[in-house]
């Protein structure tokens, strides 16, 4: 599991260099499922679900804003294993 999936990408590569086979001998997955979707890469990930981040961060200031909302607000948004081709059942 990488921080991310820049960083899962780096490691294909490096692992691709080094000889190894993923999925085969190493399983990859990133977090943020951004560049994931490219089929270059077919990355499994975390999906953060970006557009509801995106609508939930402009949605809270516009209540302050136009609505007086002063209560604190707390979103929690569940991420979702996205399941590609870096990644292989346990043998």
């Amino acid at each position: 599991m990488a921080y991310n999936d820049q960083s899962a990408i780096g490691l294909l590569a490096a692992l691709r260099r080094a000889g190894g086979t993923v999925p085969g001998a190493v399983s990859v997955a990133g977090y943020d499922d951004t560049l994931s979707r490219l089929a270059c890469f077919d990355l499994t990930t975390v999906s953060q679900n970006a557009e509801e981040q995106a609508r939930h961060a402009v949605t809270a200031p516009v209540e302050c804003l136009d609505e007086g909302r002063t209560a604190f607000c707390e979103i929690v948004l569940a991420p979702q294993l996205v399941i590609r081709g870096t990644t292989a059942a346990v043998s």
